[in-house]
């Protein structure tokens, strides 16, 4: 028999529950965390996309892998030993094999007064290569 006093966010029966601890018919623990989720979500990888163990609003002292003016990098990509990504993207990097060391930083105004995507990918792709250029000096 399935009662009408179902949390909906654990699926557990709340009918035994003190109304102090509930929201509704839900877990006031469950509808808190629920809110707290959405406030703050999770942060994904610069890199590849998937998502961090780290929230939004986690402040970057307490983070692994956070690359100031980039972002937030996964466990994998933030590995110091990097080979897999430089080998599926056929890289030589500029510093190590740190991903951290391949991000290239492009300034503001020149994305906001480059009139579209074509010339921007050119200025970033000139950037990338007189970096390396430098580098090989």
């Amino acid at each position: 028999m399935e009662t009408s006093y179902t949390c909906q966010f654990c699926g557990k029966d709340t009918s035994e529950v003190e109304y102090d601890y509930l929201s509704g018919t839900d877990h006031l623990s469950c509808a808190l965390e629920q809110e707290q989720n959405q406030k703050n979500p999770i942060e994904k990888c610069v890199i590849c996309g998937v998502d961090t163990q780290y929230r939004f609003r986690t402040p970057i002292d307490f983070r692994y892998n956070y690359v100031e003016g980039a972002g937030q990098l996964c466990t994998k990509c933030g590995n110091k030993d990097h080979k897999e990504i430089i080998d599926q993207y056929e890289i030589e990097p500029l510093g190590t094999s740190n991903p951290a060391h391949m991000l290239i930083l492009v300034d503001e105004t020149t994305i906001v007064y480059t009139p579209n995507d074509a010339e921007l990918g050119a200025k970033v792709r000139k950037i990338y290569w007189d970096l390396k250029q430098e580098k090989n000096k």
